[in-house]
């Protein structure tokens, strides 16, 4: 079959996720530390005073992953607003300081010990992390090592872990919140004081007259076997001393061969933490894990199959995964199964992600990035919001090619910066894990030129926006964005291809969410690039997914009308579509339908009608009408030249359609003349190697055989096979009608044998590309049985 001029389209499954989300709001907790006496590893009490002074940044944000154990001492009492968030107030947060661990304990227990109580019974999507930072533990590498990654993906139940096993070997661990810079270098200097520091270095340290850092790392290195977590360093410059800043490597945090120093942090950017830093991203959990997670919590809520279809929902998120598997495994759950969770998510995200369990954590699932953009903010990188609020409108956590990101389209997000504030934007925005790059949000995945965003972070942030008032701008850039990038591409370019199906998730997604909020040009956008989506998809042969991608276009563009040109377009892709599966009938009445608008709206001598026209002729062809169909393409073909030209692309669609009418009606040689004749003006308008192109070249193939040359025929088609192989793919349709027209030769030269091997393998290929009821499947499913 003919790719056609008019319409064509590449394969890919469409994804979205559904556009709910919370509000977020801005929020910095306070409030006094505590202090307590500790006890050293050989049961002899040593003195601290006021370890842990000042301000804590925020509560813990990570998600465990699992149930905590019913050791954990850790309570926590969040003071909120009527609408359960706590914006422009700081939030009081009240800690229960875990038992003194008594005299005689194992090694390192006591000062700075980790709270292993909010361990979950199992970690879950972590191994090859774990084990590879056990096994620094045990012999460092001389760097620390940073655990990295959006808030919420469980970088400090990794550090838990770690500190668990470490202790458990013999090693002496110390745990220190590292969100304010006052209170974490009255932490280290009471652990150098504990380690035997000098105790007149240890007050010139708290003075300021000594580097404190110079205080702690002289006796750490002298006592090795050790592991030091500092959690929670999302802003770097709490990590500062004095002049030091944390990516000098000579502050407190260190490369050691003496013990390992771990950090989490939500900034992953390794050229802020310094070359004697090794990042280690902490990423999303795949579905499989994710679902685990929440089978730990809440057994008895359903099979694996719907918790694993929640734990994609949620995004492999582990924070949020935690806190729906306590709902769900709660006595008093209002909510019993993960598939009745889904269904609220689905119907009331807000409420559903912030109701109560009497846990600090609940409603860090929708703040803790809002945490990070207010921290952008005081970094002096404020476009980074409006960023995140642009590209939140794509589909979460499938690549948005970053590369055909125009950033004069995402300037319009970036204030008065423009176009020169994007790029900073986006490494802002990476540098806190709210956006990601790479194939996959895997730990391991490398970064390929993509950009995503967390699913919930995306629906999040729509929520803000919309209910700011702010959604047409944000949606409407999006929407720019996606039409700038899909706008340099060729529907019938096979090198093309690749890049719309890395688009037409995106365009499914807004067209699903923004094609409602956004203003009339928005939406006209829209139309235009769905209906380019699902040109792409039939010249690449993806018959069905052309078809669901122009019915998506055509729902979610409605309100522009059916008379609104581009929307006719769009309704033109959709027969179109119909054609190519086979739906011969539907396809004509549509078209039909539509010629009558465009002869209305447009005119009887415009392009689209005209295109329209010789859609119609197709059809009739189809009906078997070969005299008919060639009547009216000869009249398509003459307003063709006179509107077009006669070298013009659509003009040869038409004159090889006049062609094939010609040898339906059994004049094989005058048939084959005249595609010899838009053979040559092809290969110098559209290239030897163009779709097109190859298709005359087979019907001339075709003719030959018709003419009784079936060995010339043979070597016509293996030819064209072999370029279509290379041009094409082996599973696009036209290849596997090239296969059929080798085989029919094969059997024509009177073998029969290796007709049939041939005919049985392009069958299976057909039946699983198109389907055992398409036309063509049939065509060569007769073939085989007329041997």
């Amino acid at each position: 079959m003919r790719g056609g001029v008019w319409w064509g389209r590449l394969a890919v499954a469409g994804t979205g996720v559904a556009s709910v989300a919370a509000g977020v709001a801005t929020n910095r907790v306070s409030g006094p530390w505590w202090a307590q006496l500790l006890w050293g590893a050989g049961g002899a009490v040593s003195f601290m005073a006021a370890v842990w002074l000042g301000r804590m940044g925020r509560p813990a944000d990570e998600g465990t992953g699992g149930a905590r154990t019913p050791g954990d001492t850790a309570r926590q009492e969040v003071t909120a607003g009527r609408d359960g968030f706590t914006a422009g107030r700081d939030m009081t947060v009240t800690i229960q300081a875990p038992a003194v661990e008594p005299a005689g304990g194992p090694s390192g227990r006591g000062a700075l010990w980790p709270p292993l109580g909010r361990l979950p019974g199992r970690v879950r999507g972590r191994d090859v992390l774990l084990e590879r930072l056990v096994a620094l533990a045990e012999a460092p590498d001389g760097r620390a090592h940073v655990l990295a990654g959006l808030g919420g993906t469980g970088k400090s139940t990794v550090a838990l872990q770690l500190a668990r096993v470490a202790a458990d070997r013999g090693a002496r661990v110390w745990w220190v919140p590292a969100v304010d810079a006052s209170s974490l270098t009255a932490a280290l200097l009471g652990l150098a004081e504990v380690l035997g520091a000098d105790a007149g270095l240890v007050e010139a340290g708290r003075a300021g007259r000594v580097n404190p850092a110079d205080v702690l790392w002289p006796v750490l290195e002298d006592s090795p076997g050790w592991v030091l977590v500092l959690d929670n360093a999302d802003d770097l410059a709490e990590l500062a001393v004095g002049d030091r800043p944390a990516g000098d490597g000579n502050g407190w945090v260190r490369g050691s061969d003496a013990g390992l120093v771990v950090v989490t942090s939500r900034t992953g950017d390794p050229r802020r933490w310094g070359g004697h830093c090794a990042v280690h991203p902490v990423g999303w959990l795949s579905a499989a894990d994710g679902g685990s997670v929440l089978l730990d919590l809440a057994p008895g809520a359903g099979g694996r199959a719907e918790a694993e279809d929640l734990a994609g929902r949620l995004g492999g998120l582990a924070l949020a995964l935690h806190h729906a598997g306590s709902q769900l495994g709660s006595p008093f759950a209002a909510i019993a199964s993960f598939t009745g969770y889904r269904r609220a998510l689905e119907e009331r995200f807000p409420a559903v992600l912030e109701a109560a369990d009497g846990r600090a954590d609940r409603a860090m699932v929708t703040r803790t990035w809002e945490l990070s953009l207010t921290q952008l903010e005081r970094a002096g990188v404020s476009q980074a919001r409006g960023l995140l609020g642009t590209l939140a409108w794509f589909a979460g956590a499938v690549p948005i090619p970053s590369g055909g990101l125009d950033h004069r389209v995402l300037g319009r997000a970036c204030g008065d910066l423009g176009a020169d504030g994007v790029g900073p934007g986006l490494a802002a925005l990476l540098s806190v894990g709210l956006i990601q790059t790479g194939l996959a949000p895997q730990e391991d995945a490398p970064g390929r030129g993509g950009v995503l965003v967390h699913p919930l972070v995306a629906q999040i942030t729509r929520h803000r926006l919309t209910a700011a008032g702010e959604t047409p701008a944000a949606a409407g850039t999006a929407v720019a964005a996606l039409q700038a990038a899909t706008g340099a591409l060729q529907a019938s370019d096979p090198e093309d291809w690749p890049l719309w199906a890395a688009w037409l998730p995106h365009l499914e997604e807004l067209l699903r969410t923004a094609g409602s909020q956004v203003g009339e040009v928005a939406v006209v956008a829209l139309a235009q690039v769905a209906a380019d989506a699902t040109l792409a998809l039939v010249w690449a042969g993806s018959y069905p997914a052309a078809l669901s991608m122009a019915e998506t276009g055509l729902r979610h563009t409605g309100r522009l009308g059916s008379d609104h040109p581009d929307v006719l377009h769009l309704r033109h892709m959709h027969a179109g579509a119909h054609y190519r599966l086979g739906d011969v009938a539907e396809a004509e009445r549509l078209f039909r339908a539509i010629l009558r608008d465009d002869e209305r709206v447009l005119g009887p001598d415009h392009p689209h009608t005209l295109a329209t026209r010789h859609e119609v002729a197709r059809a009739v062809a189809e009906r078997g009408d070969a005299a008919e169909a060639e009547r009216l393409y000869r009249e398509v073909l003459s307003a063709m030249e006179r509107v077009h030209g006669p070298g013009h692309s659509h003009t040869l669609a038409t004159r090889y359609e006049v062609a094939r009418m010609v040898a339906e009606q059994g004049d094989a040689a005058g048939a084959e003349r005249m595609f010899r004749e838009v053979l040559a003006a092809e290969e110098e308008v559209l290239g030897p190697d163009h779709p097109d192109t190859l298709t005359t070249r087979h019907e001339v193939a075709w003719m030959v055989a018709k003419q009784g040359d079936a060995a010339g025929a043979g070597r016509l088609f293996r030819e064209i096979l072999r370029i279509r192989e290379r041009v094409l793919g082996p599973d696009h349709p036209d290849t596997l009608n090239s296969r059929h027209g080798v085989a029919q030769m094969v059997a024509a030269q009177g073998d029969a044998a290796g007709a049939g091997r041939l005919f049985r393998e392009v069958l299976r290929d057909k039946e699983r590309v198109l389907g055992p009821d398409h036309p063509s499947t049939l065509l060569t499913a007769e073939a085989l049985r007329n041997l």
